[in-house]
């Protein structure tokens, strides 16, 4: 278990979320650590986002860095996190690339493995300077587009939607862009800071520039508003243009988004450097054009977006199933007969793997072990823990078939391994048909009953036993109970009782409430003859929480002799 994957995590170099949109905000540093880091209003968040920032949740979001790889996961915010435009269901994680867009409201952010400073190149900072005419323009403006320009834009919008992958829709992008606004060099710029740090995806030069590449970062903030602009010289100055076109030798200049939802994902930046009094205008209508094109790109773009999300949604899907196939492989069959116990066991994880477990162990032909176990969280990281403190707990107790040792055996080796987050509390029995008792161990776990014949129940939680992996010196002591002959045992995780769901309350709301100890008791004694009584209590829950995605992982062994 943890002790490898301890070591990747504090090798791991930190990443950041570097803001590109909203309310000013110094880039986020994401040091790796066990169990994610938490992004959230909450004063107990990793990473703490402005109090006053109403559309961010408390707990909002968590990225967390293991098996070589960063991933996101949305913790049920109420706006939501969107990855590159797509809405991130709360569930299992995505894997994260460099350079994708975060969007958490107000804010988006680029995603980043090399530092908020160490990326891309710096714009030219010519705010100062300029005293050219930067305008935002729309569809409307000018008159209607020419025959040869609109038989462009519909062979063009064929192959931009069959583009395959980003670096082909930026070269037909770039290729009708040139194309139809007669400006001879062409760039697509992806943003990497507020600051005016661009990646060049792609490029066209016109042969006749020997200049370095300059791109305008007052053109490139105009258009950060989600509209083109135009940088172009007075009309009436002649060949007096301003004093940044002449030293950017730019004559004309456009600038167009390419949106994924609200996030400004691409620019498509135009211009003419020809460093003497221009020969090529921009052509009637090119920011007519260049609005058309930047919406075709835009929608094809979000498109590749959307495949690229649905394959990682795919590949995290398949390891999660692989995981949770694996995991059910180790755990009992549902209905066993054992040492004169007939025992009926289920788990449900919660998120395809789960923190749950639960174990039959054949100590000799009268006795038999039963834990269960409940690592907090679920997911892989508390399913890896899970299998740890399961195998450790299985090998224990077929040594020398005690409880209380076994547990305390288990809480040496879970204590200097574990992430502070992580915890295991456990129910551990030990069943004798032949001097019909039973000596368990509570661990902090407290949900255990004795269903008597009678119909009485009682909670078999005594002791003072702590959650495992707390304290590296605990010691856990049995407690020996005897067995009434026609009687049943059963054991739960808390995914089971802390269950939500709407209820109608006696006054006439309707409110959220857990479904409680007393429920299951209920339940169990309602079962008729004859009935599955493991099937009817999860039937129960399931009508409680009104869906069978239960919330957390949820586990019930029965056993009756």
């Amino acid at each position: 278990m943890g002790m490898s994957g301890t070591t990747s995590i504090a090798a791991a170099a930190p990443a950041w979320l570097v803001p590109l949109a909203g309310p000013r905000i110094d880039a986020l540093e994401l040091p790796p650590k066990p169990g994610g880091v938490t992004l959230g209003r909450h004063e107990a968040c990793d990473v703490r986002l402005p109090a006053d920032a109403d559309k961010v949740s408390r707990q909002h979001a968590r990225l967390s860095y293991h098996a070589g790889a960063w991933r996101l996961a949305d913790l049920s915010s109420r706006w939501g996190t969107y990855l590159n435009g797509v809405k991130v269901q709360p569930g299992p994680e995505l894997p994260l690339s460099e350079g994708d867009f975060i969007r958490i409201t107000p804010w988006t952010f680029s995603f980043s493995t090399q530092g908020a400073t160490r990326r891309g190149l710096r714009t030219s900072d010519d705010a100062d300077q300029l005293q050219t005419m930067v305008r935002a323009v729309g569809p409307e403006t000018g008159p209607p587009l020419a025959e040869d320009m609109l038989t462009l834009l519909l062979e063009s919008a064929a192959a931009v939607h069959a583009a395959l992958d980003e670096k082909a829709l930026a070269e037909l992008v770039l290729d009708a862009a040139t194309r139809g606004t007669g400006l001879p060099n062409a760039a697509l710029l992806r943003p990497l800071d507020a600051a005016g740090t661009v990646e060049v995806l792609a490029a066209r030069r016109d042969p006749a520039d020997e200049g370095s590449a300059i791109f305008s970062r007052s053109l490139l903030a105009a258009a950060s508003n989600g509209v083109v602009v135009e940088l172009s010289g007075p009309r009436d100055a002649g060949e007096n243009v301003s004093s940044s076109i002449v030293q950017m030798k730019i004559d004309a200049a456009l600038c167009v988004p390419l949106m994924l939802g609200q996030t400004v994902a691409a620019y498509l930046y135009l211009d003419t450097r020809s460093g003497r009094p221009s020969q090529r205008r921009l052509r009637p209508n090119a920011a007519a054009f260049c609005t058309a094109l930047g919406r075709m790109a835009s929608l094809a773009l979000s498109n590749l977006k959307r495949i690229d999300m649905e394959r990682r949604h795919a590949t995290m899907e398949s390891e999660l199933s692989a995981a949770a196939a694996a995991q059910r492989w180790i755990l009992p069959k549902r209905e066993s007969l054992l040492c004169g116990f007939t025992i009926t066991g289920e788990s449900r994880p919660g998120a395809y793997v789960g923190g749950d477990f639960f174990d039959l162990i054949v100590l000799s032909d009268t006795k038999l072990a039963v834990a269960l176990g409940d690592v907090t969280g679920h997911g892989i990281a508390a399913s890896v823990l899970m299998t740890a403190a399961q195998g450790f707990l299985h090998a224990a107790l077929q040594e020398h078939a005690d409880a209380a040792r076994a547990v305390t055996d288990l809480n040496r080796f879970v204590n200097p391994r574990r992430s502070d987050d992580k915890f295991v509390t456990a129910w551990v029995a030990v069943f004798d048909s032949e001097a019909r008792t039973i000596s368990y161990v509570d661990a902090g776990h407290g949900y255990a009953l004795m269903l008597n014949p009678d119909g009485t129940t009682a909670m078999l939680a005594e002791g003072d036993g702590m959650p495992i992996g707390l304290f590296l010196d605990a010691e856990y002591k049995s407690v020996t109970k005897p067995l009434e002959p026609g009687g049943r045992a059963l054991v739960i995780s808390d995914g089971l009782v802390e269950q939500y769901g709407l209820v109608h309350r006696s006054d006439g709301s309707i409110g959220s409430e857990q479904f409680h100890i007393a429920n299951v008791q209920r339940v169990m004694n309602e079962t008729s003859q004859g009935a599955d009584p493991v099937t009817a209590l999860f039937d129960g829950v399931v009508k409680h929480a009104g869906t069978p995605h239960l919330q957390d992982d949820a586990t019930a062994v029965l056993v009756r002799w």
